[in-house]
């Protein structure tokens, strides 16, 4: 499986100092900045990293919905609501010193709502256009 990183990766800093040993972290899964979904939610797994080790990989939508990946140096966030339309994604791994990063992605789901396009199978079974 090929990891891909992508987002913009952040670098926090720690009394007013950039780290020297920044947290870094990427997704693996999905692979692509902007998925299709079709359900409610989505899951996402990646690996994080960090010279003082990682303490905890978190998650929060632009919907407002935050939550905790399982583990920390390779991680999953299951269960990550998906509304209709875009949502934001953003993953955060923090170090044991307080220093994270993060990386993001967008989730598009379509609208319940959305009317399918007519099709016409036969085309013999139209009336002629009116004249001119």
């Amino acid at each position: 499986m090929a990891m891909v990183a992508y987002g913009v990766l952040m670098i926090a800093t720690a009394n007013g100092q950039t780290a020297t040993n920044p947290v870094s972290v990427s997704i693996d899964a999905p692979t692509s900045a902007v998925v299709p979904v079709s359900g409610s939610t989505i899951s996402v797994s990646g690996t994080a990293s960090a010279t003082a080790g990682v303490a905890r990989v978190t998650w929060q939508t632009s919907n407002g919905v935050t939550g905790t990946a399982s583990g920390t140096g390779a991680w999953v966030a299951s269960g990550i609501p998906v509304a209709e339309g875009n949502t934001t994604i953003v993953i955060r791994a923090y170090d044991a010193k307080g220093l994270s990063a993060w990386v993001g992605l967008v989730a598009v789901r379509p609208s319940s709502t959305a009317q399918s396009p007519v099709m016409i199978s036969r085309a013999a079974e139209l009336p002629p256009p009116p004249a001119l």
